[in-house]
């Protein structure tokens, strides 16, 4: 196989891994064969020169060996006579062969379609009777152009690691941790494990010691935003483990701010399963490497909430002026310089207070901090703007008019959470409404909104992820 042809079949698998894992991210269940066809179809537009049969398999997610067990497969269930299929036709069909009537007929049944479909016969249908193709995914197809020039550079710098592709490596990790701002964070999460794949390999090369701590630095980020995905999915334990990696390839790294952020990740993991002391620890420890700067607000807030739920309602008060008195003591390159879901700014500190404020029973405190919130996020950089955080002020807001009495007001705060899309139905969004849901069953004229919330809550992230989980798993 010549270098050219290698680098067209891993564009076209970067292509097809992009769309079928971002495809079956918007599904309850396994893809239909309607499905399935949009699917060829796309990866088709974004890789011409592959041909339809090979797209079919890419489609389907299997490598040649799989498809071939699938065919072996279905000649068992059909109670035909097993064929000598060898790997060797299969890939000359993708190439362009053209397999006999019987072949052509078996791999008809498998991929439930026509040999039209499957490039291996002619569509002699007049034009104005045609189905009208989509337009070709043209994100899709930028993305494949970077990969490919991408790779070919890396490949030029044979077993050295060159400064373009550490530089790459730094560009797309930073990318990713903007992207998760505003995207969905399942089909990031594919992408975040695969990238940090790379980076686990490049510390195989010829490094030196610069390269080697950017890397670890690198890695660690990954794991830390992977452990946000993980916790956004319900997945506390697996979030916990890449909380910890996190700090460890920061230590590696000697990266302070990486360090002290992925203890104020453990902190918040611990936060949510309710082991509050370990929540308080983590923080404090955090405070240890980041004592000044937006990272050290961060960590004070976590001991703030830590401190409400443990009764410490003096320390928790402290906290929360210190979080502001730090905040312009500095920067670093963490939370500051690459951001995104690293950053903690103003509007992301305001729903914090929020949070501490309903723990410390402070209702209408919290009304205030999570409308200050919601206004700063309005008034803010659309790049900037966390749905996530955003979603939760809302949802913190509802809860606090719930505990003031005011229903009109739960609702109000409720209306832009329910237009949220279920694969933006974090975990921590259900669990603070389940709270709400709770508060407003006990209530007088509440049930409607109760129900509302129930609904809302009964598809989201975690059951999505769960459903597209499942689905690989069961192929």
């Amino acid at each position: 196989m010549t270098q050219s042809s290698r680098g067209g079949d891993r564009a076209a698998l970067a292509c097809a891994t992009i769309i079928r894992n971002r495809t079956l991210a918007t599904l309850p269940g396994p893809p239909s064969a309607a499905v399935i066809q949009q699917m060829v179809e796309e990866i088709h537009s974004c890789c011409p020169q592959q041909s339809l049969f090979k797209c079919r398999r890419l489609a389907h997610g299997w490598t040649v060996e799989e498809a071939i067990e699938h065919f072996h497969a279905l000649c068992d269930r059909a109670g035909v006579k097993r064929r000598g299929l060898t790997e060797r036709s299969w890939r000359e069909w993708e190439a362009g062969a053209r397999p006999d009537r019987d072949y052509t007929d078996l791999l008809c049944r498998l991929f439930e379609t026509g040999p039209v479909q499957l490039g291996f016969a002619n569509d002699y249908t007049p034009e104005g009777l045609r189905a009208v193709p989509s337009a070709p995914p043209a994100f899709d197809m930028i993305t494949v152009a970077a990969d490919e020039a991408g790779a070919h550079a890396e490949e030029a710098e044979a077993s050295e690691l060159g400064a373009g592709a550490l530089e790459r490596l730094r560009t797309q990790v930073i990318w990713v941790g903007k992207r998760y701002v505003a995207e969905a964070p399942l089909p990031l999460f594919v992408e975040m494990r695969e990238l940090q794949e790379r980076t686990r390999k490049a510390l195989d090369k010829r490094i030196h010691p610069g390269q080697a701590r950017e890397l670890y630095f690198l890695t660690g980020a990954l794991c830390g935003l992977m452990a946000n995905v993980s916790m956004d999915m319900d997945r506390r334990i697996p979030a916990d483990t890449l909380a910890r990696a996190a700090w460890t390839y920061g230590k590696v790294a000697g990266h302070i701010a990486l360090m002290g952020w992925a203890r104020g990740m453990q902190s918040s993991v611990a936060l949510w399963d309710r082991r509050y002391g370990d929540a308080a620890r983590y923080a404090e420890e955090g405070l240890t490497y980041l004592r000044t700067g937006s990272g050290a607000a961060r960590l004070h807030m976590l001991c703030a909430r830590s401190y409400a739920m443990l009764g410490r309602r003096g320390e928790a008060a402290e906290q929360l002026r210190r979080a502001e008195d730090v905040r312009g003591g500095g920067s670093d390159e963490l939370h500051d310089e690459i951001g995104g879901e690293f950053a903690f700014r103003p509007a992301k500190e305001r729903y914090y207070a929020a949070v501490t404020h309903l723990h410390l029973d402070e209702p209408a405190s919290a009304i205030e901090a999570a409308r200050e919130a919601l206004a700063l996020y309005a008034a803010g950089e659309p790049e900037n703007r966390s749905y996530g955080c955003e979603s939760m002020a809302s949802a913190h807001l509802t809860v606090a008019h719930i505990m003031e009495g005011d229903a009109s007001g739960a609702e109000q705060a409720m209306a832009p959470i329910l237009a949220l899309a279920p694969d933006r139905r974090i975990s921590s969004l259900g669990a603070t409404l389940s709270t709400g849901r709770e508060l407003l069953a006990s209530r007088p004229g509440g049930q409607q909104l109760a129900r509302q919330i129930e609904s809302f809550c009964a598809v989201g992230l975690p059951q999505r992820a769960r459903n597209a989980i499942s689905d690989r798993s069961g192929r």
